[in-house]
């Protein structure tokens, strides 16, 4: 079983458009540095800490799919 870490590394709220802008950074056994991934996510700015780190963080699953 492969052993990955997950971190948010910056994260911004767009107020305007009403999405969080974040890059989200992989790492894993192996790669020689994390993978960085930029990502959308339209939300509502009150969205909770818990909620907005797993949607973030599936959002990046997602596009590092279809990316790599």
């Amino acid at each position: 079983m492969k052993q990955t870490a997950i971190r948010i590394a910056q994260v911004f709220y767009d107020a305007l458009r009403q999405r969080f802008d974040a890059v989200v950074e992989f790492f894993a056994p192996g790669m020689p540095e994390p993978m960085r991934i930029p990502v959308t996510l339209n939300a509502p700015q009150n969205m909770d800490h818990a909620r907005l780190t797993r949607a973030l963080a599936r959002e990046a699953q997602r596009d590092a799919i279809w990316r790599y």
